[in-house]
């Protein structure tokens, strides 16, 4: 029985142990021997505990004596002695035997190298730390994330900015971390970046521990193995709170100089045009006195007063025709002509305007086409454009509900003209107004003049383009204007504006 025993053990692939009630080693197998290089004869009774490294013997045996003790199974961890010399931590478990009546009758144990294993873990644990070192060295706020979103690491800067444990903060997503407005957003955002592979870049707020919601440059880089494949998220925050204050401190400076430039421009415009249609006025006012005072002869001399109203009609037709005139100033005023990157003159005005448009709550989106030809034209005449376009969008939304205000910005070109497109999500535009928007002095705001968009069409026309103005599908206006590409196909002359439902498709997104 006991050679059948023996050679059941030794066709088992691990190596096996068994010992009698006390604890002392009865029978070792095959692979157990070939490991520690001890014969049956050798390892019999307690002398087993000479492949125990020293250090370990003690606990080891004391382990030992309390599994014995309690007649239950258990397990040890200790460095064995192998064949070599070398020692090796061991994972040994161990099971009693039991006959019929529930005694004792063996114990039955195997004993598992872990030594690669314990030190596959220790590597890990070293990398780990080194990754948690590094990553606390940042001097932003950091965290760390699985491929899937979850959390899985933060540097303490991130802990005291919020003030909240990691059990808190890995729940960011319904709490409080993120501001209200911004975070369906920078959810979005995130996902976006984890679906598509791809690195992201997300401006929001942040609240802090005291309650303050600061601005934050939110970079997502992702973690890649020698494969490609996404280990982990790393993302920075990085406070752009007192350069977003900085910006919109610029931005309402450069609105006060703005206003302050129009105010003269209008104050001059006014004195000239009263000055020019003073006289006229004045002419007709004093000819209708005069048909009056014949009218009131007695009799009233017919004669005169036809004479006198002749006149009355003359003098109006002159003040038109100064209004004329003064129009035909803007119109007739040679450009100062260069051959010009309309990607950056519209890039400059939108980065003018997202101040005025973070101010009054609208969400900006610019699409331009790859690779605009340049065109021929004055860049501060159509920036002009641009911007009285742009400013109008904006006020026009003033009443539009918060989140429902977006302004979206097209810019592209068909064979012969770049063209360039301003729709808002305001109420639109009447039939009446369709029909008079560009016409002097005509203005639906309460305090407008009504010369904005009739200058600009005369700027527009000077470059030999078009400027129109629709209503969109799905609500608010659109405005459009072309110019002609600085190419030789341009010399086939002007052709009809481009009407947006006509022009390509923007190729580059921009969206803040």
């Amino acid at each position: 029985m006991e050679f059948d025993l023996s050679r059941v053990l030794d066709a088992l692939p691990a190596m096996v142990w068994i010992a009698l009630p006390d604890g002392q080693l009865e029978l070792i197998n095959r692979r157990w021997s070939e490991y520690t290089g001890l014969s049956l004869d050798e390892a019999r009774g307690s002398e087993w505990q000479t492949a125990a490294y020293p250090d370990d013997l003690p606990a080891l045996l004391e382990r030992w004596r309390s599994i014995l003790a309690s007649g239950q199974s258990g397990e040890m961890d200790a460095r064995v002695r192998r064949f070599d010399g070398q020692y090796r931590r061991v994972r040994v478990q161990c099971s009693p035997m039991l006959d019929d009546a529930g005694r004792i009758i063996k114990w039955c144990g195997t004993v598992t190298d872990v030594e690669d294993f314990r030190r596959a873990e220790e590597v890990l644990r070293r990398r780990e730390l080194d990754f948690q070192l590094i990553v606390d060295s940042i001097p932003l706020p950091v965290a760390v994330t699985a491929p899937s979103g979850e959390v899985e690491g933060l540097n303490q800067l991130t802990l005291d900015y919020f003030g909240k444990t990691f059990e808190e903060l890995k729940g960011w997503k319904t709490s409080d971390v993120v501001h209200p407005d911004d975070l369906e957003r920078t959810i979005a955002e995130q996902l976006a970046a984890h679906q598509g592979d791809h690195a992201y870049n997300v401006e929001s707020r942040h609240r802090r521990a005291d309650g303050v919601y600061r601005w934050y440059n939110v970079l997502g880089l992702p973690l890649r193995d020698q494969q490609g494949n996404i280990l982990r998220w790393l993302h920075l925050l990085i406070d752009i709170d007192d350069r977003r204050r900085a910006e919109a401190a610029l931005q309402a400076a450069n609105d006060r100089l703005a206003r302050a430039s129009q105010v003269a421009s209008l104050v001059e415009l006014s004195a000239s045009i009263a000055h020019e249609v003073n006289q006229p006025i004045a002419a007709a006012l004093a000819n209708a006195q005069a048909a009056l005072r014949w009218l009131r002869r007695d009799p009233p001399d017919l004669a005169e007063v036809r004479e006198a109203l002749d006149d009355v009609v003359k003098d109006g037709t002159r003040a038109g025709n100064v209004i004329d005139r003064i129009r035909s100033l803007f119109k007739n005023a040679p450009p100062s002509l260069e051959n010009l990157d309309i990607t950056d003159a519209l890039s400059e005005i939108v980065a003018l305007s997202r101040g005025k448009a973070l101010k009054n709550g609208v969400f900006l989106q610019v699409q331009l086409s790859e690779g605009l030809p340049t065109v021929r034209g004055d860049r501060v005449q159509l920036q002009q454009v641009m911007l009285n376009l742009i400013t109008n969008a904006i006020e026009a939304m003033s009443d539009v509900d918060d989140g429902n205000r977006n302004l979206r910005i097209t810019a592209g070109r068909d064979d012969d003209n770049v063209f360039v497109s301003v729709q808002d999500s305001g109420p639109g535009l009447t039939q009446v107004t369709l029909e008079r928007v560009f016409e002097p002095f005509y203005t639906t705001k309460p305090t407008g003049l009504g010369v904005g968009l009739s200058i600009c069409r005369s700027i527009i026309e000077a470059h030999k383009g078009g400027l129109w103005a629709t209503n969109a599908a799905k609500g608010g206006a659109v405005f459009s204007f072309t110019v002609p590409i600085t190419s030789a196909t341009s010399s086939k002359g002007v052709r009809d504006p481009v009407m947006p439902s006509q022009a390509p498709q923007p190729l580059a997104d921009i969206t803040s």
